[in-house]
Formats: C-alpha cells, structure tokens, sequence
C-alpha cells in the first residue's frame, strides 16, 4: 500500500495543530484499538480541540496504524474507528472539529516515509491545508532543528516518535502523558510565548 490514508479536507489560514490520535485524543489499549466500541475520548479532548479552532488552528489528526499493513483489520474499519472519534469529540463540543486524519498503515519493517518518527504525514496534511507542495527530504536528524513553516505550527504526541516528526518540520513539540492527552499541555500550545518541550533526536 503506497502512501498515507487522507480522511477529511480543509483550509489553513494560520498554524497547524498536528496531533497524534491514541494517548493524546482517546485513550490507548493493549494491541490496538480494533473496532469503533473500543475508542473511548479522554475527557476535555473535545474542549481542547474547539479552543484550538477558536484561536485560528487547523487540526490535523496523524497516526501510525500498522495493523492495516499486518491484514488484521481493513481500511473501512479504519474509517469506521475515526468515524467515532469525531462523533465523540462533537459530542462534548459542537466546535471539535478535525480538519483532517492522516493515517500511515505501514509497518517499521517497510521503511516508508510517513510513519512517524518520519514527516511524511505531517508534511502531507501541510501540502493539503496549505495548498502547497512540499517535498519528503532526507533529515538531518544530528543537524539543526529546521525553520517552521508557521512559528505557531505544533505537534502534540505521547511517545518520543511523534516528537520527532514534529521536530522534524521545525514544530513546536508537546509531549504529553497517554492518561491525560491533550488536555494535559492545551493552555501551552495556545501560549504563543510556549517554545514547546526540548527535544534531542539522536537520543530518542
């Protein structure tokens, strides 16, 4: 399967939040979460997410689903799971929306571009919202951290991975704890004075 799965559209007039899905959106589970019962928000996501919009943010969802590439579930599946996390963001605000879900289905194994710690999805929702045409490009992973495209551009993940493809683009990053999500660090993303958490990536 060739590249990552786009779910959604949309417009970016200003910074992008890009924010992993399980442990910062709705909590994790031993394996993966299999089927749309199985998705369960972390309280305050939804909140979180419509402050983002109010302060001009698009939101782009990226997320390693291997599961995919390993035959254990389908893409429609993967559709009806994401399906639920929107119904379930609404639900606690009518302004939680995603702008946009990118989904990598590939394995460690298959060495793609867009599987985190790699920009490739993060790069792609930038193309999409921005209207722009940005390349993949070999990091510099022992180099200097690279120029944002947007000073206010954020990622928000719970493991080391997701630090690194924000670092990667030149975001901010915010790591946060898979029990608390990104309720946890909202009031500093939303803090334009926030340089975000010092990350090293020859020591992830």
């Amino acid at each position: 399967m060739e590249g990552p799965i786009i779910d959604g559209e949309g417009l970016a007039k200003g910074p992008i939040a890009f924010i992993d899905r399980d442990g910062v959106l709705n909590y994790g589970q031993n394996g993966y979460v299999n089927h749309p019962h199985e998705l369960k928000i972390i309280p305050g996501s939804g909140e979180a997410i419509a402050r983002l919009r109010k302060e001009g943010y698009s939101v782009c969802v990226v997320t390693n689903q291997s599961p995919i590439m390993r035959k254990l579930w389908s893409v429609e599946r993967l559709h009806s799971i994401h399906a639920s996390l929107r119904s379930q963001l609404l639900e606690e605000h009518p302004d939680a929306v995603l702008d946009i879900i990118i989904t990598c289905p590939h394995r460690n194994r298959d060495r793609c571009f867009c599987r985190k710690p790699w920009p490739g999805m993060l790069i792609k929702g930038n193309n999409i919202l921005r209207n722009e045409n940005r390349e993949n490009k070999s990091i510099d992973w022992a180099g200097q951290k690279p120029k944002p495209w947007h000073p206010l551009d954020a990622m928000i993940g719970d493991r080391k991975s997701d630090m690194g493809a924000g670092w990667a683009i030149g975001a901010r990053t915010f790591e946060v704890s898979d029990k608390l999500g990104l309720p946890q660090v909202i009031d500093r993303v939303l803090d334009v004075a926030d340089p975000g958490d010092y990350y090293d990536p020859m020591r992830w």
